[in-house]
C-alpha cells in the first residue's frame, strides 16, 4: 500500500473517530478493541443487509464468521453500517 493511500486511510478513521467521539479506531489490521469500548450497532447504524456492493464481508474491520473489529455485537457478513472501510 502507497503511503499516500495509506495516509488518506488513517485521515478517515480519525474522522470517523472524531465524529464518533472516539478516543481512537484501529489502524492496523490486526488491531480490535476491546468489547467495552465498542460502538453500539444502533450508532453505527449497523444494518443486516448490503447498501448497494458494499457490505461488511468486505470490510475492513470484519472478523469473519459474524465479528466486527469497532462494532459490538454479532455482524453479518452481508450487513453494513457508517464505518465501513473498503480493504484497500
Amino acid at each position: 500500500m502507497n503511503v499516500t493511500r495509506r495516509r488518506r486511510s488513517l485521515t478517515r478513521r480519525g474522522l470517523l473517530a472524531a465524529g464518533l467521539g472516539l478516543t481512537a479506531l484501529p489502524t492496523r489490521a490486526d488491531e480490535t478493541l476491546p468489547e467495552a469500548q465498542k460502538i453500539p450497532q444502533a450508532a453505527a447504524e449497523y444494518q443486516t443487509t448490503p447498501k448497494g456492493m458494499f457490505s461488511c464481508a468486505v470490510c475492513t474491520f470484519f472478523i469473519k464468521p459474524h465479528a466486527c473489529k469497532v462494532v459490538a455485537g454479532d455482524v453479518s457478513p452481508t450487513g453494513w453500517c457508517k464505518l465501513f472501510d473498503l480493504v484497500d
